[in-house]
């Protein structure tokens, strides 16, 4: 497995294992590479600014040759969200019942899956629909988050099948009672919708994305991480690569070669303080080697 053969990577793992930094240095070997390549923190969290050691906002900011970064401000996309999904009422609802219709779009903000359909949306339009970069690498929020961010395609998917099956069930006794149907918009909007879904989709399971997910050689976040690749295999997805970080000795190396043994996994060792800076990234981007899986 060449890593320069992934044009999308999404990094997970527990809080403090060093995601921001491996996903910094992984944009950095693209970049070094020549493809111009895009760092993506959606962790609230957010930690590039610290690794790159220069402030980032939420535009893409040129940190070295081709390579940019980027950080997400989520409660900013959950409201660009529903903003749209304002917009695509108020072109279809009337007047009097707009009104209602926005306080329930208001009060969704608060509600559970909000922020992972906000983010999805984020991803489609960076990895998907307005692609501006060869290499696009998420540093994702810890591993909770993320399973729920990457499966919620496949749940908003059949959601919006059943929506379209129901308007069309409405549309078709409209037509019985002798009512002219022409093109709906609202089926035209489910329709588009569902597409998007369908591709966002297709990217994660494409064979040109690498879901990874950062591990340290302790308890807690081997088995946060093996949960993690449980979790995301139910749902179709394949973890493709297991990063040690912070490896400071060959039997450290081995707990996470025994606990992950089918995954192609590189190591990272311990660098005593935390690597600041293009330079310091370079160290870490040297050991992006990926170890094949065991028996190859």
């Amino acid at each position: 497995m060449k890593l320069t053969e992934f044009k999308t990577v999404f990094l997970s793992g527990k809080g403090g294992v060093g995601k921001s930094t491996v996903s910094s240095a992984l944009g950095l070997y693209f970049s070094e590479k020549g493809y111009r390549t895009l760092v993506v923190s959606l962790d609230p969290a957010h930690s590039l600014s610290l690794t790159f050691d220069t402030e980032i906002g939420e535009k893409p900011k040129k940190i070295a040759e081709n390579l940019f970064a980027v950080e997400i401000n989520p409660e900013r996309e959950v409201q660009k969200y529903l903003e749209r999904v304002k917009r695509e009422a108020r072109e279809l609802l009337s007047p009097v019942v707009i009104g209602e219709i926005e306080k329930q779009i208001e009060l969704s903000y608060y509600s559970p899956g909000a922020l992972e359909l906000a983010t999805a949306d984020l991803i489609y339009r960076i990895a998907v629909s307005k692609r501006e970069f060869e290499r696009v690498v998420f540093d994702t929020a810890p591993s909770g988050y993320t399973v729920r961010m990457l499966t919620s395609p496949e749940l908003t998917e059949e959601w919006f099948k059943r929506l379209i099956a129901l308007r069309k069930e409405a549309l078709k006794y409209r037509k019985m009672a002798g009512e002219k149907v022409e093109e709906d918009p609202v089926l035209k909007i489910l329709d588009r919708r569902l597409r998007e879904v369908r591709e966002l989709r297709n990217l994660l399971l494409s064979p040109e994305t690498l879901i990874g997910i950062v591990v340290n050689p302790q308890s807690l976040p081997v088995e946060i991480g093996k949960r993690t690749v449980g979790e995301l295999s139910s749902a179709g997805i394949e973890v493709k690569l297991i990063v040690g970080n912070k490896i400071s000795s060959e039997d450290e190396k081995e707990l996470i070669e025994r606990e992950f043994p089918q995954i192609p996994k590189f190591f990272i060792p311990a660098m005593g303080k935390e690597p600041k800076g293009v330079e310091k990234l370079k160290e870490i981007a040297k050991h992006l080697k990926v170890k094949p899986k065991r028996g190859n």
